[in-house]
């Protein structure tokens, strides 16, 4: 979203003979010769809650909003002891997502104790300028002017996206674009950003973006760019989840360092320093992978499973199996996508176990088994969160961008990483079945099968989880790794209601063969014993 010029304002205001004094103030720095270099435009006025929604709720770009917080419902009305229209109007400002304002100026005028906080976390949080201050015009006109100085700096900052070559993305939202000012103001000596997308996923309803852009800040009087960084746009109700996380890992891995957050009422930005030494951008692993040597594969394999290491020591623990499973899979939606795609299955016929009925005996089961915890894991390890700084030399491999950080059962994320490495890259169905051959064909979880006839992309693909499993094996026992990618694998079928824009999988049929292919693959560690998966 790009803001006109000429800086637009709207006053709402009860007190019809105030508007002279406004318009005299606008009309003075309009004609002034060392002025904002933006001139601001004749103010609009609103005299009542009525005529603010109306503005408000319409189209129109405002930089800048005066709002007096006693108003009546209507005009020509007293203003109600009762209901405070101001700052149900305040809120409705924060959350104009369509058309944001950056600057904001109350006149608080009388106003008890909680409501004043409430204000003033709202100003903070909602608006690149924002500021409580008294009906005193002399310096009405003060606050007046710092703000068209400030908006002539948020105006002016430039953002460039560039679009992807191969991949489709959703668009930048005139919020998410306001968050990216913001974060480039709140630095001096910064004045736009250059960015690449990373990834974009849609919440489970498909309300919400998450999404992740690669790029640098660029600086002013011809410095160049900053060093590159991670721009993760979330919903504001994921966000201090997500920061929490970030800070906790980083903790423990040196490579990850919140440089900025932003928050509005619905959307916030987090901005992380890029990962690794090098200054150059870094590369998906997911785009990537097929084109590696299998050496650099091994290479990166063995950095991701250190690096998930360095997050905590092992701690032994007892655990009802049951335990193990998410906790939010709907059995009915696993049985419902199941039935959809099963008969649709090369050589299903032959795989000889059915997935949701081992799935129903798995979450009755209340054995308890031992085995070793890590006190954080990454909580959201998938192949898009793995960068790599590539050189002719070598390939160095960062993990970053966790999810909920909690004490888990080790392996999990290895786990979580092998599913994503097999579905969310582009594969053609035959592929992955020649990639479930070897990988889940027996007990031994790093066989050495050979695959020398493999296509590159079928070769670095197992080569990558054979070197992720040989690290897990030494954490819990294989059976208990193998429990850990077939619940995964559920949650990926499960994820298949949102349709193909609400995931990651290009070809449901091959989230139904993995899910197949690793019921049979869990219930080899457990013998011919029917009972013995649980």
């Amino acid at each position: 979203m790009s803001y006109p010029a000429t800086l637009q304002t709207l006053v709402i205001e009860d007190d019809e003979e105030v508007k002279v004094a406004y318009d005299e103030i606008f009309s003075k720095l309009a004609a002034e010769e060392c002025g904002p270099p933006f001139r601001p435009a004749t103010p609009r006025f609103a005299f009542s809650y009525e005529q603010a929604i109306h503005f408000l709720d319409g189209s129109e770009i405002f930089h800048l909003v005066i709002l007096d917080l006693r108003l009546p419902e209507k005009q020509d009305m007293p203003a109600p002891e009762a209901q405070d229209y101001g700052l149900e109007l305040l809120a409705q400002c924060a959350g104009r997502d369509r058309y944001p304002i950056p600057a904001l100026l109350v006149i608080s005028g009388h106003i008890d104790r909680i409501d004043q906080i409430r204000m003033q976390q709202t100003l903070h949080q909602s608006f690149y300028h924002g500021q409580s201050i008294v009906k005193d015009f002399s310096y009405l006109e003060a606050a007046i002017r710092r703000a068209c100085r400030d908006l002539t700096k948020y105006t002016a900052v430039g953002i460039h996206l560039r679009a992807s070559a191969t991949d489709q993305y959703p668009t930048l939202s005139p919020r998410d674009e306001d968050l990216l000012r913001r974060s480039v103001l709140q630095e001096s000596g910064r004045i736009g950003l250059d960015l690449n997308w990373w990834s974009a996923k849609t919440s489970y309803n498909k309300q919400q973006w998450t999404k992740v852009l690669m790029g640098r800040y660029l600086l002013d009087e011809g410095a160049g760019a900053s060093r590159p960084r991670f721009f993760k746009l979330m919903p504001t109700s994921e966000s201090q989840s997500a920061i929490d996380s970030a800070r906790r890992v980083a903790q423990r891995l040196a490579h990850i360092s919140i440089v900025s957050t932003v928050e509005s009422r619905g959307t916030s930005l987090m901005v992380t320093e890029k990962v690794g030494a090098q200054d150059a951008r870094p590369k998906p692993l997911i785009e990537v992978l097929s084109s590696l040597d299998p050496e650099q594969v091994l290479q990166i394999s063995r950095q991701i499973a250190f690096q998930v290491e360095q997050l905590g020591d092992l701690l032994p623990e007892s655990k009802p199996l049951r335990a193990i499973l998410w906790p939010a899979h709907d059995a009915e939606n696993l049985a419902r996508q199941w039935s959809r795609f099963r008969s649709k299955l090369p050589e299903q016929a032959a795989l000889g176990v059915e997935p949701i009925a081992l799935y129903s005996i798995l979450i009755a089961c209340e054995k308890r088994i031992r085995l070793n915890v890590r006190p954080i894991v990454h909580g959201d390890l998938h192949i898009g969160n793995v960068a790599l700084d590539l050189t002719a030399e070598s390939a160095e491999a960062y993990i970053f961008d966790p999810g909920a950080c909690r004490s888990d059962v080790a392996g999990k994320d290895i786990a979580s990483l092998e599913v994503s490495a097999i579905l969310h890259q582009r594969i053609a169905l035959e592929t992955l079945v020649e990639i479930c051959s070897v990988l889940y064909a027996s007990s031994n979880p790093t066989g050495t099968a050979d695959v020398g006839t493999f296509s590159a992309q079928a070769r670095n693909t197992i080569q990558l989880v054979r070197g992720l499993r040989t690290a897990a094996m030494r954490w819990n026992d294989p059976s208990l790794y193998a429990l850990m990618v077939f619940d995964s694998v559920l949650i990926q079928v499960g994820g298949l209601a949102a349709g193909l824009s609400g995931n990651y999988i290009d070809d449901p049929r091959c989230a139904a063969h993995v899910l197949a292919v690793t019921a049979a693959w869990y219930k080899s560690f457990q013998g011919a014993d029917e009972d013995a998966a649980t």
